[in-house]
């Protein structure tokens, strides 16, 4: 028993001395053998900054307030939001418009209608703009705003024409004209009538009965009813009228049916014509505001500014049968000459 604790304690020394004591280094390791190689760390990859997002082309603004010409609205959103886009803009359509939008977007051009009273404003604001004022007969051309005037304030070459044309077509002089009372484009519009009449028949006296003394004309408030204007239409159906000029804002649908009925034909401005009153439609005089922004709009992108542009008189919804091709070649000779300012428009 004495041996065997003996034993246990001479084992239990020899243990003992393989054991590292606090401090002392650790034997090294046999030959023939590799510590494991220490765990690299790879470095923190860089944190890309994030990417600045593209910037957003200019933008080209159509600015219809809610009250404006539908019609013409609607074409000039068209033709406006197709040439930004051939532009490589962005576009918009705006009813208002403010200083502060020049601040926050690059507005490259604005194409206006009116009614708006702030347009000048806007330009001088915003001087890097160009701006295209379509319609505006109170504005003035500055350097960045160009202004497309209407022909309102020629309704004596309108009338003009009217009656040049009326006279040329219809025999014996028997000629007239609806017009406007108390209204000074209607004024404007009959008495260019008168003298377009007299510069192509002279005296325009007639031949046959009954007599008078042609071009007649008729007037009334522009809030007359429809009876009241087949009543006045009656007084030159009487004496004989066998063309008549309808100055825009006289009459109404059921005024040009009953003058068609009563195998008259019409001369007009900016009415459409449809197809009851088609057959005795002569031509449509008007101030064609459409075709002259198409015709100034390059000039207008490649840089051209300040312009001041009076819509002209045209010749439109020509019906040859009553107006040949020989006759419309000669009412546009004369028109010519009336847009030149050759030709005196006034009695």
């Amino acid at each position: 028993m004495k041996f065997r604790f003996l034993s246990i304690l001479l084992l239990l020394s020899i243990a003992g001395c393989a054991v590292a004591t606090p401090g002392e280094t650790p034997p090294p390791a046999p030959s023939g053998t590799s510590s494991p190689p220490a765990a690299t760390v790879p470095p923190p990859s860089p944190s890309l900054a994030p990417s600045p997002s593209p910037a957003l082309p200019p933008l080209g603004i159509f600015l219809a307030p809610a009250n404006a010409d539908a019609v013409l609205g609607e074409d000039l959103r068209t033709l406006t939001s197709a040439w930004a886009e051939e532009d490589g803009l962005r576009f918009q359509l705006r009813e208002t418009l403010s200083e502060n939008d020049f601040v926050a977007e690059d507005i490259h051009w604005v194409v206006a209608l009116p009614p708006l009273s702030n347009l000048e404003g806007l330009a001088a604001s915003a001087p890097e703009t160009r701006f295209l004022a379509v319609g505006f007969s109170d504005l003035e051309a500055t350097g960045n705003l160009s202004v497309i005037r209407p022909g309102v304030s020629h309704f004596d070459q309108q009338g003009f024409m009217a009656g040049y044309i009326a006279a040329m077509i219809t025999p014996d002089w028997r000629v007239g004209v609806i017009g406007l009372a108390d209204d000074p484009a209607g004024k404007a519009a009959r008495e260019g009538f008168t003298a377009g009449a007299i510069y192509f028949c002279g005296l325009c006296r007639s031949e046959y009965p009954p007599f008078f003394e042609y071009p007649l004309f008729v007037e009334l408030d522009a809030e007359a009813s429809s009876s009241q204007w087949q009543s006045a239409a009656n007084i030159l159906l009487n004496k004989g009228v066998e063309t008549i000029y309808l100055v825009p804002g006289a009459g109404d649908d059921d005024l040009r049916q009953y003058l068609v009925q009563s195998d008259v034909n019409l001369i007009g401005g900016g009415e459409e014509v449809t197809e009851t009153i088609a057959e005795h439609w002569v031509v449509s005089l008007r101030f064609d505001l459409l075709q002259v922004v198409e015709e100034h709009w390059p000039e207008f992108v490649e840089g051209a500014v300040g312009a001041s542009v009076q819509v002209p008189l045209t010749l439109a919804d020509i019906n040859s049968d009553l107006l040949s091709p020989g006759r419309q070649r000669l009412a546009e000779k004369i028109l010519e000459e009336v847009v030149a300012g050759f030709i005196e428009v006034t009695p």
